[in-house]
């Protein structure tokens, strides 16, 4: 059941009213007394032990990053008979595909807008212990003022292995048990959905009919062969055919070396 407007948590966090409400959790618009600023609380809404440890994983995350295009996790907290939450920064602002649905950018204009999320991305599949997303889907891009992307909602996110750094040589050597270029196919589907209109075929109906991808040109004719030709290799089956990492699908879309 929602929280109460006017509802206070822990004292400092006064409930103004539901943001948005998912399947997992519930968003709200809250005030903290403490500090005087809005701020956005995330209600865990299932329970059993894994669902618990999958939002605490989250709140774990975003508590130990700091990027100007990922929200900061300021507080997380269990409340008996209601559950868990967490705090962190109110990003005010259209989820990318409401922007679109207002606004007529041209593909490169796209590209140039979600620069933000490639950085974030960048930014946490280098970490030490490489985080991937693995949500990312127009909804949970959210445009701020200015048009600064912000990539939200961290429920599914998973640490990859940590990465080794070799004593003597200082190279790093990773192999992530959780693939990061599973970002860059959920990237890449989000823009071309942000740009058809519709999304790419779901990668299980690919691998098991022969449901191709539709040249994306065929839909909008504006598009540039590189960005089509970028797209489609980040959709690619198998994460091996993909760009090598996020920086390099933002380069290919750019036509940059």
């Amino acid at each position: 059941m929602p929280l109460d407007p006017s509802a206070t948590l822990c004292g400092r966090y006064v409930i103004r009213h539901l943001h948005k409400l998912g399947s997992a959790g519930a968003v709200y618009l809250a005030k903290d007394n403490l500090l005087g600023v809005r701020v956005a609380v995330k209600e865990n809404l299932l329970s059993g032990l894994e669902h618990e440890q999958q939002f605490h994983r989250e709140a774990s995350i975003l508590a130990t990053v700091r990027h100007p295009n990922l929200p900061r996790v300021t507080d997380f907290f269990v409340l008996e008979a209601h559950g868990q939450y967490l705090v962190m920064d109110f990003v005010d602002g259209k989820t990318s595909a409401e922007w679109i649905a207002d606004n007529s950018p041209s593909p490169d204009e796209l590209v140039s807008i979600l620069e933000g999320v490639f950085k974030a991305l960048s930014y946490l599949h280098a970490r030490l212990r490489p985080v991937v997303h693995g949500d990312i889907e127009p909804s949970n891009i959210i445009l701020a003022t200015g048009l600064v992307p912000f990539l939200v909602d961290f429920g599914l996110a998973q640490f990859g292995q940590e990465r080794v750094v070799h004593a003597t040589t200082g190279n790093v050597l990773v192999s992530p048990s959780t693939d990061p270029r599973s970002d860059q196919y959920a990237l890449a589907a989000t823009i071309y959905a942000l740009l058809a209109g519709v999304p790419p075929p779901d990668s299980r109906q690919r691998l098991t009919s022969a449901v191709q991808k539709p040249p994306l040109r065929s839909v909008r004719d504006d598009v540039s062969p590189h960005i089509e030709e970028a797209l489609f290799r980040a959709l690619s089956l198998q994460p091996h055919d993909r760009c090598v990492d996020i920086v390099a699908f933002w380069h290919a879309l750019r036509s940059e070396s």
